[in-house]
């Protein structure tokens, strides 16, 4: 869970949830959990500048009614009917090593990036989500200090309700 509440009250909460029991957990389990999960966290793997198509959020883009009118309309119609250059993929690494953000995938059609990336328990082995060029899902590659390291393109969530996905 995450709790939201007003600064002042946040010591005596911290210390009542401690005094029932409940343990704590840092930002690496939170991401952990997300990244298995194939969530997006803002200002990690989507900012201002990325719209939904290009986070795997298309999902979330209502254009009916077709007289609605909102900021960004134009460009995601566009997006919508002509596609985007580039899309977040999930990434599986067989190797030994961990995914880590900013380091750059190498594809057939140019470079990409890793935005989130770790070890996932779950599946023993490290997963990433990344940014590539449309249309690159074979021979793709990671950077990891000049080491190029296979990586394949599958799709996430890569775990579900405690299930193995890919």
């Amino acid at each position: 869970f995450e709790i939201t509440l007003p600064a002042g009250e946040a010591a005596l909460v911290w210390y009542q949830l401690r005094g029932a029991g409940i343990k704590p957990c840092g930002l690496g389990a939170r991401d952990t959990l997300r990244l298995e999960a194939g969530m997006n966290l803002y200002g990690q793997d989507m900012d201002e500048a990325t719209t939904p198509f290009e986070a795997g959020l298309g999902w979330t883009v209502a254009l009916a009614p077709p007289d609605r009118a909102f900021i960004g309309r134009e460009a995601l119609e566009r997006q919508s009917r002509d596609g985007v250059s580039r899309h977040m993929v999930g990434l599986l690494m067989e190797d030994k090593g961990v995914l880590r953000h900013g380091q750059k995938v190498l594809t057939a059609r140019g470079e990409g990036e890793i935005l989130s990336g770790t070890f996932s328990p779950t599946l023993a082995k490290s997963v990433a989500l990344a940014r590539i060029p449309v249309g690159t899902t074979e021979g793709l590659q990671v950077d990891i200090r000049g080491r190029h390291v296979p990586v394949q393109v599958v799709k996430f969530p890569f775990v579900r309700e405690g299930k193995i996905m890919v």
